[in-house]
C-alpha cells in the first residue's frame, strides 16, 4: 500500500514556522534546546541530540471546539 503525504513548512520568523498538511495547520517554535509544536490536538515538546538520531518527545493533549 502506498501513502501520499502532503506537508509544507513556511518560515514566518527566524524561529517561528507555519506547518501545512492534509490534516490541518500547526505552528512550531524552535529554540536552541527545544522545539514546541502547537496544533488542534495539543502541544508537542521535542528535544533531540544532534547527529545521533535520538530524540525525546512529550505530548500535552487538549481539545479545541
Amino acid at each position: 500500500m502506498v501513502y501520499i503525504r502532503f506537508w509544507k513548512k513556511i518560515r514566518l520568523r527566524s524561529n517561528l514556522f507555519l506547518n501545512l498538511s492534509k490534516k490541518g495547520i500547526s505552528f512550531s517554535i524552535k529554540g536552541k534546546i527545544l522545539m514546541i509544536t502547537i496544533n488542534r490536538k495539543g502541544i508537542r515538546f521535542s528535544k533531540s541530540i544532534k547527529k545521533t538520531g535520538v530524540s525525546i518527545v512529550k505530548y500535552k493533549h487538549f481539545h479545541l471546539l
